[in-house]
């Protein structure tokens, strides 16, 4: 007996000493993207991703490193490394510090959106960036389209989605986005192809269509594909929008301008008339939420999107092309 409990003892007095000398088990390292911390904001994530370097390079170069820590809550479209080596091939420069530092701050403040999206929440259509337009301060749209895929201004970016932050998203794109222009935002939404389609005729005014992408900044009234079908629809002869005579297309076209102007409707009051490029009067009836045009025909125009901003000017969506008297 004695011996059996001398052996026992002298077993735990092994076991205690080994457990003392072996080092506590230490939990795994914390993934940086998966942050569960509540004070962990969206520029300690950019920090600590080594592909995002050149971005944070960036907004430091353009004093844009706040918008990381604002309580926002913002999602960040953030361009990663490869974008940043093509950006410098497509500029001849070898060097961030060699492109204009407020051109690259209006980029930068491009790929930031109000909100904190995932990509399955975020919803299709019109998104309002943190650039503003330099006339009414009106913020640039991005156009978000989740079909297939899921795209931003037409291009399937997505490279990383869904970081989580305390004050934010971050989603790591592939490509550096680029602000649109009217003719843009025209171009990828499908939308509007026919409209596109009629700019694009050589037979028209060019003076006119010129002045969509030269004047700055123009106010657009575009119709639906639909809306233009309808009006095709009125003559028998007329199967595309190039049978359209050039004539009426012209003066139907001045009906859908106001140049020099960026017209930001949600800022218009009630029963506010407007002068078009036709020397035409337009008026706009508001009956909360939905807003109409009354045109030059007198007839009705429902506006089903309102306020498309580009670089350039600002888009308005109407369901009825806008006739001449």
């Amino acid at each position: 007996m004695t011996r059996k409990i001398q052996s026992s003892y002298f077993a735990l007095i092994l076991v205690l000493f080994f457990t003392t000398c072996i080092p506590p088990v230490q939990d795994p390292p914390q993934d940086p993207r998966s942050f569960d911390v509540p004070d962990t904001d969206l520029l300690d994530l950019g920090v600590a991703l080594p592909y995002f370097v050149d971005f944070m390079y960036a907004l430091d170069k353009t004093h844009l490193t706040h918008l990381m820590e604002d309580d926002g809550p913002y999602t960040v479209f953030a361009p990663v490394q490869a974008s940043f080596s093509i950006f410098r091939t497509e500029n001849m420069i070898n060097h961030l510090d060699e492109y204009p530092t407020d051109k690259l701050a209006d980029i930068l403040r491009y790929h930031f959106i109000q909100g904190e999206w995932t990509l399955t929440d975020i919803p299709s259509g019109y998104h309002a960036s943190l650039l503003p337009e330099r006339t009414t301060g009106n913020y640039i749209d991005l156009y978000i389209e989740k079909h297939d895929v899921f795209r931003i201004n037409g291009l399937n970016t997505i490279d990383e989605p869904d970081l989580a932050t305390s004050n934010g998203y971050m989603h790591s794109i592939n490509t550096i986005l680029t602000i649109p222009s009217m003719l843009d935002h025209l171009r990828v939404n499908g939308d509007f192809s026919l409209i596109k389609e009629i700019l694009e005729r050589e037979d028209l005014d060019q003076d006119l269509i010129n002045s969509i992408s030269n004047a700055d900044p123009v106010t657009l009234f575009a119709p639906t594909n639909k809306a233009i079908l309808s009006f095709l629809g009125t003559q028998p002869s007329w199967e595309t929008v190039h049978d359209i005579p050039s004539e009426l297309l012209n003066d139907i076209l001045r009906n859908h301008l106001i140049i020099h102007h960026n017209i930001v409707l949600n800022n218009l009051k009630k029963d506010t008339s407007l002068i078009t490029e036709s020397d035409k009067e337009i008026t706009f009836r508001i009956d909360y939420p939905d807003w109409s045009v009354l045109g030059p025909s007198k007839k009705l125009a429902n506006l089903t999107i309102r306020d498309i901003q580009a670089a350039n000017g600002i888009i308005h969506q109407v369901d009825r092309v806008l006739l001449p008297e």
